[in-house]
Parts: structure tokens; C-alpha cells; sequence
């Protein structure tokens, strides 16, 4: 039935205030140590690991070419699984690493494309390496399509472990945490391909 008055909703809102930059400061400065010390260790730790992996195995004491190192030969088994991506073995150790954090896909692309400038330039001189990087027939690894594939794929894939962990804990639910690190990576990786298939198509 209908009311015989009109009723109204009314709602109190806190008092607008400038916001104070002693607050703004204080409140960054705990966001930035927050990640520095949970996500820090975790990037050393596999910056460590993958440097190890491509020192390793020894050839008459000296460190192997990449491509024969553990970290070589790892990425060339899952080559085939990227290479519709437009992508190569090192990109996709790359892609791998990052499921520990997001934050360890430039370290890793820094080893696996051997950069070994200064840390202040490293990511110029790494983006130059990536620039000239060519498939074995010559065709360049990072075109339009592969980059924008690489970038749906980081927009959606879930990679942080620390997320899978967070959400078993909080919802209770290994399954669900796990289904969703399934079909979240699943739709990234299909998405990157279209996108790279469809740019290979249309455009080149």
C-alpha cells in the first residue's frame, strides 16, 4: 500500500576537513614500510635464486651460457606453453617468478636478458636489450601485440602467493582460493593469446 506521507531518509556526514600533511606523510610512510618488509625479503630471496639458477651448472669453474644454465633449461621446456604469447623462455622464466610477486618479473628480466649495468641504469639499458630481442628467426620477441598481451595478462592473472594465502585464511577455503588462481591465470593466458594471435593476424 501506498504511504499517506512522503517519508524521507536522512543521513548525518562527518564535518569536511583539510586534510593535514603531518597525517598524509605518516600514513605513506607506514603504507611504504608495510611493503618494503613484506614484500622486500620475498623479491631478495628470488633475485638470489634465479641468479644462482643462472650461474649454475659449472663448466671447468666457470658459469654456463644462459640458455644451458637451470634457469635456461627450465625456460626451454615451457617454451612451447608461452610462445603463443609472442613471447620466449625468458620472458616466460620471467612470468613464472612472478608468482611470488609481481616486483620480481624486472629483477628476473634483468638476469635473463643479462643486464649488468648500475642499478640507476639498469632499466634503461634493459628496456634497449629488449628492444633488439629476436626469436631464432630473427623476428623480434617484444611487438605491439606481445606487449599488450603481456599487459592483459598482468592485469588479470593472479600471481602474489601472498593473495592465495591471505584468502585461504580469511574465507576458510583452500578450494576456493585455489579455483581462483586457476581460472584467473587460465583467462590471462588465453587473453594474451588472442590478443597476440589477433595482432599477428590483422597486422603483420
Amino acid at each position: 500500500m501506498k504511504p499517506s506521507k512522503d517519508q524521507f531518509f536522512m543521513m548525518e556526514l562527518p564535518l569536511y576537513r583539510r586534510p593535514r600533511i603531518r597525517i598524509i606523510v605518516k600514513q605513506a610512510l607506514q603504507k611504504t614500510r608495510s611493503y618494503v618488509t613484506r614484500a622486500g625479503p620475498i623479491i631478495l630471496v628470488f633475485a638470489v635464486l634465479l641468479w644462482l639458477g643462472a650461474q649454475f651448472p659449472r663448466v671447468d669453474s666457470k658459469a654456463p651460457d644462459l640458455a644451458d644454465s637451470y634457469i635456461g633449461q627450465l625456460g626451454h621446456i615451457l617454451e612451447p606453453v608461452f610462445k603463443p604469447m609472442g613471447v620466449d623462455w625468458r620472458v616466460g622464466v620471467g612470468l613464472i617468478s612472478a608468482f611470488a610477486a609481481r616486483e620480481v618479473f624486472v629483477s628476473t628480466m634483468a638476469v635473463t636478458f643479462k643486464v649488468t649495468a648500475a642499478e640507476d641504469q639498469q632499466e634503461h639499458d634493459l628496456l634497449a636489450i629488449m628492444n633488439e630481442a629476436k626469436f631464432a628467426d630473427g623476428t623480434p620477441i617484444f611487438t605491439v601485440g606481445s606487449i599488450l598481451g603481456l599487459i592483459f595478462f598482468f592485469m588479470i592473472a593472479l600471481q602474489c602467493m601472498t593473495t592465495v594465502a591471505t584468502q585461504i585464511r580469511e574465507s576458510g577455503s583452500a578450494k576456493f582460493a585455489w579455483g581462483q588462481l586457476v581460472i584467473l591465470n587460465v583467462v590471462a593466458y588465453v587473453g594474451a593469446v588472442l590478443i597476440n594471435q589477433s595482432y599477428r593476424f590483422f597486422f603483420l
